[in-house]
């Protein structure tokens, strides 16, 4: 039973970030449904966990951790976001050092690099589903296609930065909101350290403190940002680690974002993981353990902050959509990969009869288990 105790507090979240496979959506699932909708466990009411879950879409960060820290901080203050968040994030994060530990020899190993493979091709699928839902109240407002379609190909073609694609757009709808034609518009219907290492630190801490604080959307939205930081421009990660990187951040429990812990771990072992970790989740856990509780009605009365969500969204489809194309781009001629990918967004389209709401972990596990099979009947 959730009540405002600490330790309550700390053994809820420290569960969910052990079991909360999905992705952001399906946690923040889970904590509307065990905090807000039951009787027995009820701390906060469903208008205010919707009304805070709507201004969080609207802020840079993960939303899924921003959403607990918010949680954490309503029961217990300071010290009560502080655990939420630890809790959340700490057992993916475990999880990830681990993988990043044991990475050389699972890429070295034809059936586990096989199996890794597979994961990666399901979640190529797992992530444009996760596009659809971040989307789906807006898929009849044709101008929000249309500037999906602006960013994916302003960022494609690297015309825009990402940054400014995500603010720009949002700014933009805002602006648009506040003019007369908004009518017209919308209805467009381990603990060693080397000196390399030293070295990688505050970049990693800078590129993910830049990430976490002026990413819009959902965690998948930083993706691009990473890709284009660590890969990129610094060239720290091969693309073929990134796209591991991000499998394992789907395959594991906990925010998505917790992809960052193995990305730093490659870069500049485990200071780099926990580098990239703080800085990511910092700017997020500052928002919410300050002004965001405060200002939360506020916000929620503001008629632009809609539109800003909207225009954001669109950016965050498009530069993502991007990202998806551009991490599985030397995958395209394998049959494998094309085979695997629509075979886990069938399954997620809840299409084949008596298979319903499959988990997204069994989806990557069964792209892993085709892959391998594809490799010894090769």
């Amino acid at each position: 039973m959730i009540d405002r105790s600490l330790k309550q507090i700390a053994k809820y979240f420290l569960h969910l970030g052990l079991t909360g496979f999905g992705g952001p959506i399906a946690l923040i699932q889970q904590m509307r449904f065990d905090l807000a909708e039951s009787e027995k466990n009820k701390v906060i009411s469903e208008q205010e966990f919707d009304q805070a879950f709507t201004m969080i879409k609207a802020m840079p960060g993960p939303v899924a951790f921003q959403m607990a820290v918010y949680i954490g901080v309503k029961l217990g203050r300071f010290w009560g976001g502080l655990l939420a968040g630890f809790g959340i994030i700490f057992p993916a994060f475990v999880m990830m050092v681990i993988l990043a530990v044991f990475y050389d020899t699972i890429i070295e190993n034809h059936f586990l690099n096989s199996a890794v493979q597979g994961a990666q091709y399901a979640v190529a699928s797992v992530i444009l589903m996760g596009l659809y839902k971040l989307s789906k109240i807006y898929h009849t407002k044709i101008i929000f296609w249309i500037f999906t379609l602006f960013a994916a190909v302003t960022f494609y073609f690297k015309i825009i930065p990402e940054t400014g694609l995500i603010i720009g757009t949002g700014i933009f709808f805002v602006l648009i909101s506040m003019t007369a034609f908004k009518n017209k518009l919308m209805n467009f219907s381990f603990f060693m350290i080397s000196a390399v290492d030293q070295e990688r630190l505050f970049p990693i801490f800078r590129d993910s403190f830049k990430t976490g604080a002026l990413v819009f959307g959902t965690g998948l939205a930083a993706f691009p940002f990473l890709q284009t930081a660590f890969v990129d421009q610094l060239g720290w990660l091969d693309l073929r680690t990134f796209n591991d990187a991000v499998s394992f951040g789907q395959m594991t429990p906990g925010p998505v974002t917790i992809a960052t812990t193995f990305m730093g771990y490659k870069m500049a072992h485990f200071y780099g993981a926990l580098a990239a970790s703080v800085g990511l989740f910092l700017p997020a856990f500052i928002h919410m353990t300050t002004w965001f509780p405060k200002a939360l009605n506020w916000l929620s009365a503001q008629k632009w902050v809609n539109s800003f969500i909207l225009g954001s969204t669109a950016a965050v489809v498009g530069c993502v959509f991007v990202t998806v194309l551009n991490m599985n781009q030397n995958e395209f001629s394998k049959y494998s990969f094309w085979f695997i990918a629509v075979l886990a967004l069938i399954l997620q389209l809840n299409i084949i009869p008596n298979i319903k709401n499959i988990s997204v972990i069994k989806v990557i596990g069964i792209g892993a288990l085709v892959n391998v099979i594809f490799y010894y009947c090769a």
